[in-house]
């Protein structure tokens, strides 16, 4: 498998479209494996780079969830000019840009893949993380990501090569849990369909949170598949294949 960090928006038959969003600190490296088959099965695909994220960088610079979101409307709004139909799929701090959208605008679905409901917590931490990001973390501006959180190590080195930095800014993380505290109170009005995806082994964001996002969200239609082997990247981890196929299974299930 080869991967690569460049955007796309790659055109297929079908009547509807799919917008893939990544996670924080990450890239569309991490969706267009998933992009790739469904734009085989006929959908359009889009993935995009948020602000902070669209280049090289010796240290992640410092952006914001404003920011990030609003380059997902600026896609959305474009593809619906096309399709009047779009499916949202995002990873980690991609499901609360697509959480969010869907409070305000129209999608046809959501398939959200370890969504961030709350940073891991080590065993050993007597306070959960999100504490040391607030007190401790405003005192530096980044930690480094010594190694990207996929369990197969073939995978994880392909990442590695593509990857734009191996830093987390810790005031993107901050805005990040913003955007978090903010999506939790929409959640209940948010109805489209949703199929949620999480590896009980995930050593990014706290599994909990994918049992607290499908007892919240509105939806009447909604599913959550639990992993045992991946990290956090499911869609490049040991899993993969059955993430693919799950993904593909929902959405061939709708117009």
């Amino acid at each position: 498998m080869e991967l690569n960090n460049t955007p796309f928006w790659w055109h297929g038959p079908r009547p509807a479209a799919c917008l893939m969003l990544h996670g924080l600190g990450g890239g569309v490296y991490e969706m267009a494996p998933l992009g790739q088959v469904l734009y085989q099965q006929g959908w359009t695909v889009c993935g995009l780079n948020y602000p902070g994220h669209d280049r090289p960088a010796g240290r992640m610079p410092a952006s914001r969830w404003e920011e990030w979101y609003g380059a997902v409307v600026a896609a959305y709004t474009e593809l619906r000019q096309t399709y009047e139909r779009v499916h949202i799929i995002g990873f980690s701090t991609g499901t609360l840009l697509g959480l969010h959208l869907a409070a305000h605008h129209p999608v046809a679905s959501l398939t959200l893949l370890a969504p961030f409901f709350g940073i891991h917590q080590p065993w050993f931490s007597p306070w959960p993380t999100e504490v040391y990001v607030n007190t401790l973390g405003r005192l530096i501006a980044d930690l480094p990501r010594l190694r990207l959180p996929i369990h197969d190590p073939e995978m994880a080195a392909l990442a590695k090569q593509v990857a734009f930095f191996h830093s987390f800014n810790l005031a993107a993380v901050r805005s990040a849990c913003e955007l978090m505290a903010l999506v939790k109170t929409e959640l209940p009005r948010i109805t489209a369909a949703a199929l949620i995806l999480q590896s009980r082994r995930d050593q990014v964001v706290r599994p909990a949170g994918a049992q607290f996002l499908h007892d919240t969200l509105g939806s009447t239609e909604k599913k959550l598949i639990w992993l045992h082997r991946s990290n956090h990247i499911l869609t490049l981890d040991y899993e993969r294949e059955q993430v693919t196929e799950a993904v593909v299974g929902f959405l061939n299930g709708r117009p």
